[in-house]
């Protein structure tokens, strides 16, 4: 496991813990001990102590925080209890992002965190000739013409690969004298096909950030060196709800989605920038994942630029 993704894990673990303890007086609680508890659990104990007290400090900030903005998670409407989740990575491929979920199936309700140690990207998604883009973030294929490039590039690659493997030699990117070619050309055809997509489509805007940042409503936490940041992604208006009488010490706004784009620009070559109308703005940097060459890139997608009416929060 990458350490990126062990760290991840980790501070998944410690938020869970801290909420179950946290909301366990005077209510049943259960953590779910599933394969991906196990998993935080063993990536949390796999670090030293004070990184594990910088997990710990971080999320009891959050947590803190958090349950003063949801009153149900200490404030049950009757004698029903209360059920904490790690979620399984899979789930981000459907659409629901959040690590952890606190549900209180009684009532049909549930406030889910994603959790973040020291990044702050959104989603990590490939491009390669197998993969029509379009349908996949938009529900709009690509047309035939970005496939057919797109199949050129990336069958260039394959050959290149297959070609060493005959004389057992693994291709490395960095073998390639070239490779900010391929990343330009790969970021050309993905940016005309872009454009492409949202001129024929009014509502692409707002898909493609229901795509990044999923399908439910959550709190994102995100874990740096000298501070916890939290902030609320209400865009369905689930979250920030009263327990009865009991009322949250903050009024959560419910987030207005884009309508259009406003610029792109590219940075550095192989990061394109995109602004929309409202405050958004995205960051889409293409990498290579692995050292070896492999027929795919990967995007880091990062929210740069979020409305003034998203609300956020900083414990130091």
């Amino acid at each position: 496991m990458a350490l990126q993704t062990k760290s991840g894990k980790a501070f998944e673990y410690a938020l869970a813990v801290k909420l179950t303890e946290k909301i366990s007086n005077g209510q049943q609680v259960k953590l779910e001990q599933n394969s991906q508890f196990h998993t935080a659990k063993r990536s949390f104990d796999s670090f030293p102590q004070t990184k594990q007290d910088n997990y710990r400090k971080s999320a009891h900030a959050a947590i803190d925080y958090i349950v003063k903005l949801e009153p149900r998670l200490e404030n049950p409407l009757s004698n029903d209890g209360i059920t904490i989740v790690i979620q399984s990575d899979q789930k981000g491929s459907s659409g629901d992002i959040r690590d952890i979920v606190a549900i209180r199936s009684k009532h049909g309700w549930e406030v889910g965190f994603s959790a973040k140690n020291n990044h702050m990207a959104v989603k990590h998604s490939r491009l390669s000739d197998k993969i029509d883009f379009g349908k996949e973030w938009f529900g709009i294929p690509c047309s035939c013409e970005y496939m057919s490039d797109i199949r050129k590039i990336f069958g260039e690659l394959r050959d290149l690969i297959n070609e060493n493997k005959k004389n057992e030699h693994i291709l490395l990117w960095s073998d390639l004298p070239k490779k900010q070619d391929v990343y330009n050309k790969v970021l050309d055809l993905f940016q005309k096909e872009l454009t492409r997509i949202i001129a024929s489509n009014s509502n692409s805007p707002e898909f493609l950030l229901k795509y990044l940042i999923g399908k439910e409503d959550f709190y994102k936490i995100m874990n740096f060196k000298n501070r916890t940041t939290i902030q609320a992604f209400n865009l369905y208006n689930t979250l920030n709800q009263s327990s009865g009488s009991i009322h949250p010490v903050k009024k959560i706004q419910k987030l207005k989605l884009p309508t259009k784009i406003d610029a792109y620009e590219r940075k550095r070559g192989t990061t394109l920038e995109v602004r929309f109308d409202g405050g958004w703005q995205l960051s889409l940097r293409i990498h290579n994942a692995s050292s070896r060459v492999e027929p795919s890139l990967k995007f880091d997608i990062q929210l740069t630029g979020i409305p003034s009416s998203l609300s956020g929060h900083d414990e130091f």
